[in-house]
């Protein structure tokens, strides 16, 4: 449950000068009672320097003109709700392998469950995540206000964030939700809207916004520099590998894994009759027994001649460099027409759809991936290790299965017709034709580059794995006004 109190004051003096302040008290039960609640103060000025008397000379060319300067606190409070308790779970043990009797059954009278065990760490010091934010702002409207730029120029740094840490195996304990170190995003978003044509029967207006973000990890508790997500995508199909890293000086949520070599070649080995063996130099990896060609390879980072969890690096980032749009909306006599582009540059996607294929017992392989695996025949060129026909395929977590999310999309079409009719009792009538996502421009291979599979854990951004794609729609309707 939350408990919130806010009191806010306003002040304008002459439509010059402006003021806010404000505070708020937020209360979660997810917290101990003495972490209850968090404190979050915010005060902003405005200042419409166009509205003095020595800028009037230039009001036919800047129209309105406006400084923006804010300063306030946030909190966040997205954890489970028994997050700060130890969780038990049952243990098991199936009675035909283990000499239990059968008349030791505790629990429901179920013998395969013979006790308790606790499975989470308790964190009774759990508090607000608390984000900080300082904004600089300007608004601009030229010739009129047939021009208006707006930008804002901020910095937020997040402290004591809400995310799983990992334990020492000492503690007896994989992770623990606690609060853990300083990101901060600095960035910059600009908006401009323009009226391009304005006659007495046809109008045309642009908005075009953009919108740049760094994000930087200043610093993890307890000396650390690094943190692994210990929350794998599936810890069943993809081996419950840490996937996701937060490091100093880089920016939250990198894809971490293996580098992604292609196959095993037949040059890599010294031939034995049918024997493959693999060259003293050649780096191997024993988890597939013995390694053959058109295995899965992976990069040897550190030379030390053996792929293991020593060889995991940074290979992507869930995070865009950019993100922006542009509308454009016009009217022709009775006519309406609008269109709207969306677009993200520079981010990853983790693909983990193809994690399930393995090619391994052969089946659940897709078209591409069976015309594109290595054989005899197609060394080279092979995208994929060749098809196994056992369950043993081991495929490890690589920036094979990282793909470029940029996307340039049509969101948006509106098609419309205005209809006043002459007869009385009927105002208006509008007929309306719309479309959505009509077309996607990416290089991603899935079905929509559009996708976050954790939207919720800033820690994992980028995934898609069994995500829907949008859907494209088509409607026509008709609205009347009486």
């Amino acid at each position: 449950s939350m408990l919130s109190y806010l009191a806010s004051v306003n002040y304008n003096y002459k439509g010059k000068y402006y003021a806010t302040a404000s505070f708020r008290a937020d209360g979660s039960s997810k917290f101990s009672e003495e972490n209850r609640f968090g404190y979050f103060p915010s005060v902003a000025l405005a200042w419409s320097f166009t509205e003095e008397d020595f800028m009037k000379s230039i009001k036919p060319i800047l129209s309105t003109g406006k400084v923006r300067l804010s300063w306030g606190l946030s909190g966040n409070n997205r954890i489970g709700e028994y997050d700060r308790f130890a969780e038990l779970d049952m243990i098991k043990y199936h009675v035909s392998t283990n000499a239990i009797p059968n008349t030791v059954y505790p629990f429901g009278g179920d013998n395969t469950n013979v006790g308790m065990a606790p499975t989470s760490l308790p964190n009774q010091d759990l508090k607000w995540e608390t984000t900080e934010q300082w904004n600089l702002g300007f608004d601009l409207g030229f010739l009129k206000d047939r021009l208006n730029l707006t930008v804002d120029l901020y910095s937020k740094t997040t402290r004591d964030l809400l995310l799983n840490a990992t334990l020492p195996y000492s503690s007896g304990y994989v992770s623990a939700m606690k609060n853990i170190g300083k990101v901060r995003n600095q960035g910059i978003e600009v908006t401009l809207n323009t009226t391009n044509i304005q006659t007495k029967s046809f109008r045309w207006t642009t908005n075009f916004n953009i919108a740049f973000n760094k994000n930087e990890v200043l610093e993890l508790t307890e000396g650390q520099t690094s943190l692994r997500s210990t929350a794998s995508f599936d810890t069943n199909s993809f081996g419950g590998q840490p996937n996701y890293i937060a490091k100093v000086g880089h920016p939250m949520g990198m894809m971490y894994g293996y580098i992604y070599e292609g196959t095993y070649k037949y040059d890599d080995f010294d031939k034995s009759g049918s024997n493959y063996t693999l060259k003293a130099n050649v780096p191997h990896y024993t988890s597939e027994g013995s390694t053959q060609p058109g295995m899965p390879r992976y990069k040897d980072l550190n030379g030390d001649g053996v792929i293991d969890s020593d060889d995991r690096t940074m290979i992507g980032r869930g995070t865009p460099i950019h993100t922006g749009g542009f509308t454009n909306n016009f009217e022709w006599k009775n006519f309406t027409f609008s269109f709207f582009l969306q677009g993200s540059y520079g981010n990853d996607i983790f693909n983990g759809n193809l994690m399930d294929i393995t090619m391994g017992n052969i089946g659940n392989i897709t078209e591409d991936a069976y015309y594109s695996r290595w054989t005899p025949e197609n060394t080279a060129g092979a995208k994929w290790p060749k098809a196994v026909a056992s369950y043993e395929r081991t495929m490890l977590i690589s920036d094979r299965y990282v793909e470029d999310g940029s996307y340039l999309k049509l969101k948006n079409i509106n098609l419309g017709y205005n209809w006043k009719p002459s007869f009385k009792g009927i105002n208006n009538i509008n007929v309306y034709f719309s479309a959505t996502n009509l077309f996607t421009i990416t290089n991603y291979s899935w079905f929509d580059p559009e996708v976050n599979a954790f939207g919720t854990d800033a820690s994992r951004r980028g995934v898609d794995i069994y995500s829907y794609p949008s859907s494209r729609t088509f409607s026509l309707g008709m609205k009347v006004t009486f």
